[in-house]
């Protein structure tokens, strides 16, 4: 009997944080972590919001348990004994960076959920957090030419890429992270579409990374579905997305094309695009983009009149619409590749429009005074 890596990081993942997640309720309330009810905030009563710890409790063990794995772990019978022979090498550089990383923007969404910190402060520590794997060698070191199969080097341009890249992409789900259950929900389906793009290509570290995120997020999902009973708090928003930009970035970014580009940015297009446009309306509202507002796309589904079940469907339906058509884009011809490329940019457009999007609310009754929070 053969047990993959990725399976074994899945489970590890999913049992510990299901378990340190009931306890990090108590904690939170102890350290007085709470977040009340009011303002833009939807829910009616006061709930722990380091959920996030036990997120990353799961995923690090899961991770020092899994990434040195190289082989399937397996269980062989014997006349007389059960042997499970685990095939274990070192850690790569890179893979140790990318820990080293996680433990880094934990303790900054740790200090957040605790004492929040001014976004001033908190975006370029995040993205120094970013740059601790890049330093270690994780890193986009070229692209693959599609029409001419030639390869690119990037340089130091592909090390700050690579850097924007995973920071952009904590900020990004901690963007979302507004509805219960929205934040764990699109990062798991978000990692099952990176697992399926490396399943291709049997890259065991990228589907391990892929399969922790997927773990840990369905195991805290079981407490943080509507209705929550614990948050996750920026801690394990911020970590979520900083590991699947490190999965992309392993799997993908290293030896792409123009067209597998398309599977981690689609697979990330609802993050991607309600960040982009949180920017892009602060902006034209001449007010700071670190100040928050009531705009993001899961207040205009619930500003619509759906729950917040409805609305977390709704998006995890979006979000795996869009991981389905990266993985499709990556695997035909370039015109059947632009065909679904359209029509997922069409689609967007139609929702967008269908929510209002492109109608800017006034500042007084859309934007909340809560300057340090990134969401």
């Amino acid at each position: 009997m053969n047990i993959p890596p990725y399976l074994v990081a899945a489970a590890v993942a999913f049992i510990v944080t299901y378990a340190i997640a009931l306890e990090m309720q108590w904690i939170a309330r102890r350290l007085g972590a709470v977040t009340p009810p009011g303002g833009r905030h939807i829910h009616t009563r006061p709930i722990p919001r380091m959920g996030g710890l036990a997120i990353f409790g799961g995923v690090i063990v899961a991770l020092l348990v899994a990434l040195p794995i190289d082989s399937p772990v397996a269980l062989v019978r014997e006349p007389r004994y059960l042997i499970l022979a685990v095939p274990y090498r070192p850690l790569a550089a890179p893979l140790l960076g990318v820990i080293l990383g996680a433990v880094a923007i934990t303790l900054l969404g740790a200090i957040d959920d605790l004492r929040a910190l001014p976004g001033r402060l908190k975006f370029p520590l995040i993205y120094a957090a970013a740059a601790i794997p890049v330093a270690f060698g994780l890193t986009t070191s070229f692209l693959t030419n599609p029409v001419h199969g030639t390869m690119i080097p990037l340089g130091v341009a592909g090390k700050i890429f690579t850097v924007v890249w995973l920071g952009s992409m904590a900020i990004a789900l901690n963007s979302i992270d507004g509805v219960d259950g929205l934040a764990a929900g699109i990062a798991g389906i978000t990692g099952a579409t990176l697992l399926m793009a490396a399943a291709p290509r049997v890259d065991v570290t990228t589907m391990t990374l892929a399969a922790a995120v997927i773990g840990a997020s369905i195991g805290f999902l079981r407490h943080n579905f509507h209705p929550a009973r614990i948050f996750m708090g920026d801690s394990g928003s911020m970590l979520l997305g900083f590991l699947l930009g490190a999965a992309s970035v392993n799997g993908l970014f290293k030896a792409a094309t123009a067209l597998s580009l398309a599977i981690p940015v689609l697979a990330l297009a609802v993050p991607i695009a309600d960040t982009g446009y949180a920017i892009v309306r602060r902006y034209r509202k001449s007010v700071s983009i670190f100040l928050p507002d009531r705009e993001h796309f899961h207040h205009r589904l619930l500003d619509r009149g759906l729950t917040q079940r409805q609305t977390a469907f709704v998006l995890y339906l979006l979000s795996a619409v869009f991981g389905l058509g990266g993985l499709a884009v990556a695997g035909i011809n370039r015109t059947a590749s632009l065909w679904v490329l359209g029509t997922i940019t069409l689609a967007l457009l139609v929702l967008a429009r269908r929510l209002g999007l492109f109608r800017l609310r006034s500042a007084a009754s859309a934007d909340l005074p809560d300057p340090a929070d990134l969401r």
